[in-house]
């Protein structure tokens, strides 16, 4: 005797099909009594391998003619037995998980663009052009208290800090601009190494008036282009960072930053 869903061979003690899982209880009459002819063809309510005609047939080869067969190759009329199989998802639904799909990655999209978005602001001396959206912070890791303004702006990627000093509060008596410069970055390097604030504080170069160095903050490593400017009487100390990991991307980012800088009249 075979499964009459999918063919296997079926025990005739066993109490479901071992292929596709189908309950004996589940096949019909037919296999449900075992023990009966191989070879009756013809009869009322036959069990058979080979059923013939009659009215109720159950077998392999099933005529398929009458009420109620059942077999491998029964025609399945009225009243055989059908599997029954689970219906798929409906169209409209399908519809609406599409556009849910799709609201959700244009607002995701749209905060990119927004976050990414140049932002321009003007505080303290300077107007300044960041290349992302930030927002002003009322303290830092730069900040120092002898400076005459401290102005400092970040986001969850990037920061900037400005600091203001007179010429005279710092003493550095008369003098080129680079006179200056050799005389604060060795200074600011070593204040720097030495500030408990400032964890992990690791030179990298010197470039002119820049001075690009790493450093620790919240368990986070950052990178840090920092920049000294004279205008007037004024010394002007800045400090972009990003996080170390993404320093590549920001260091042509920061020039342009630096370049936009524009000193109020």
């Amino acid at each position: 005797m075979n499964c009459p869903i999918c063919g296997a061979p079926l025990g005739a003690t066993d109490n479901e099909c071992k292929n596709c899982g189908t309950r004996r209880a589940e096949m019909g009459p037919a296999y449900n009594n075992t023990g009966y002819g191989q070879q009756s063809s013809y009869g009322y309510g036959g069990n058979t391998m080979n059923g013939g005609q009659g009215y109720g047939n159950y077998g392999m080869n099933g005529g398929g003619q009458g009420y109620g067969n059942y077999g491998m190759n029964s025609s399945f009329d009225s009243g055989s037995y059908t599997r029954k199989r689970s219906s798929s998802i409906p169209t409209t639904k399908l519809i609406s998980i599409l556009i849910t799909v799709i609201i959700i990655l244009v607002s995701i999209l749209g905060y990119q663009i927004k976050y990414n978005s140049p932002q321009t602001e003007s505080f303290g001396d300077i107007t300044v052009t960041f290349p992302q959206k930030v927002e002003k912070r009322s303290s830092t890791i730069f900040g120092d208290v002898d400076a005459e303004d401290v102005t400092a702006y970040a986001n969850r990627d990037m920061g900037f800090v400005y600091s203001k000093y007179e010429m005279s509060d710092l003493e550095l008596g008369d003098g080129d601009e680079e006179t200056y410069l050799n005389f604060m970055f060795p200074f600011m390097d070593a204040a720097m190494s030495s500030d408990s604030e400032i964890k992990g504080y690791k030179k990298k170069d010197q470039l002119g008036n820049h001075m690009r160095f790493y450093f620790t903050d919240d368990g986070t490593d950052w990178f840090c282009d920092m920049m000294i400017d004279f205008e007037g009487d004024s010394c002007y100390m800045y400090y972009a960072y990003c996080n170390k990991k993404k320093e590549n991307k920001f260091i042509s980012k920061f020039r342009k930053m630096y370049d936009s800088i524009e000193y109020k009249k």
